[in-house]
This record gives structure tokens, C-alpha cells and sequence, in this order.
């Protein structure tokens, strides 16, 4: 993936992105309460300066949001934090939900061109 989406074009943008993006994976990894990432946004494009990374963080069927969660656990699943830290934006949805469905079909959707779908990335975890 990283000589894909982290490699250096025209500008050293993607390889600071994909830093960045790897330091949060770290993050979600050791929370152990995400279970995929959805990658969105011109970061999965062909586009040489993208602008961000949107992501799609999924949990479990039954996470309880109501839960007490530790202050790491509590910050990833938070848009503000990341937005802050990482620069990305962020949805947190339950695996099989309709707002897991929505957010795919969002992400799906080409700019400009009715009815056309596009693909997107899935990390599992």
C-alpha cells in the first residue's frame, strides 16, 4: 500500500499523509475496538497533491457508546481529536448497520457523474 498511496509525486504531500495515516492505525490498533477502516477521499485517487484522508472507522455490531472508555480509546472515535491531531475526518458506524451502508454508498459516489460508483479501501483489523 504505501508505494501506492504513500510514494512521493510532484509534491511531498502523500508520503506526510501516509505518515500520518500510519501513526493513526497505530492508535486504532491499540484500542482494540475498531474492527475495519473505510479509506475515502482524493488520498485512494490517482491525484498527485491530494488534499486529506476521510475515513469510515467501523466497530463492532454491539459496541456500547455508552461505555466508560479510556482516554485513547475515547480519542479515536472522537472527529474533533482526530481532525485536530491527524487532519482527517472521521465517521464512526457499527459493523451491519444502515449507517455503515450509508457511509459506503456516500463514499462510493463519483463527483460529477450521476449513478456511478467507485471502489473503496477496506483495512480489516
Amino acid at each position: 500500500m504505501a508505494s501506492r498511496f504513500g510514494s512521493f509525486q510532484k509534491s511531498d504531500r502523500r508520503p506526510r499523509l501516509w505518515q500520518r495515516f500510519l501513526e493513526f492505525l497505530n492508535e486504532v490498533k491499540r484500542s482494540h475496538i475498531i474492527q475495519a477502516i473505510l479509506i475515502d477521499g482524493s488520498f485512494v485517487t490517482a491525484q498527485r497533491d491530494p488534499n486529506d484522508i476521510d475515513l469510515v472507522l467501523v466497530v463492532s455490531k454491539d459496541h456500547n457508546f455508552m461505555a466508560d472508555l479510556t482516554a485513547a480509546e475515547y480519542n479515536i472515535l472522537a472527529p474533533r481529536w482526530v481532525r485536530k491531531h491527524f487532519r482527517f475526518d472521521i465517521i464512526v458506524v457499527r459493523d451491519g448497520s444502515e449507517e455503515l451502508d450509508d457511509a459506503i454508498s456516500f463514499f462510493q459516489q463519483v463527483r460529477q457523474v450521476a449513478g456511478m460508483k467507485k471502489g473503496i479501501l477496506r483495512i480489516r483489523l
